[in-house]
């Protein structure tokens, strides 16, 4: 099975560390919303939980200098990663992220999401019943991070949306 190939380099779907297949889904530009994004993709992971603790993650295979930050927001966990080419990829997961002491913030979801050093996880917990995990992924040229024009900023935003998983295809 062929690899999906990101300008930051291939995407890997790993579960506990350990690689598996994967299909991914190419998603239309949202004209709206993301009519400059060069690549869209929707990857989605079946797994039963069992009542222990796993990690389903999307990382990519880093080719180049990078720097990272997170971008979440309502029912979107995600991050971003700008590399010197100026080119942004975000990979996003649906889940509300957060607690208050022990209490977590969102009573929607059974899992947790996980901000990795080259992506995005969903963590599995004890109690988690959900068995379909979806990974959104985004990419844009001719962003900067560093001092962007305001056009870069307008740029800049469309991975987020690209990369949210629960837009339509």
């Amino acid at each position: 099975m062929r690899k999906l190939l990101t300008p930051f380099g291939k995407i890997e779907i790993l579960i506990d560390g350990k690689t598996v297949p994967y299909s991914a889904q190419e998603g239309r530009k949202l004209e709206g919303l993301c009519p400059h994004v060069l690549g869209r993709y929707r990857i989605t992971v079946q797994f039963v939980p069992d009542g222990k603790a796993h990690t389903i993650a999307c990382v990519f295979q880093p080719e180049c200098a990078y720097e990272k930050t997170p971008e979440s927001g309502e029912r979107l966990e995600c991050q971003s990663f700008y590399n010197d080419n100026k080119f942004k990829m975000s990979i996003g997961i649906e889940c509300d992220a957060g607690y208050i002491g022990d209490m977590r913030i969102s009573d929607r979801y059974d899992y947790d999401a996980g901000y990795l050093e080259n992506g995005m996880a969903y963590l599995i917990g004890k109690n988690t019943e959900t068995e379909i995990y979806t990974f959104g992924i985004a990419w844009i040229d001719t962003v900067e991070r560093e001092d962007p024009s305001d056009e870069d900023a307008c740029r800049d935003i469309e991975t987020w949306y690209g990369a949210d998983p629960t837009l339509a295809l």
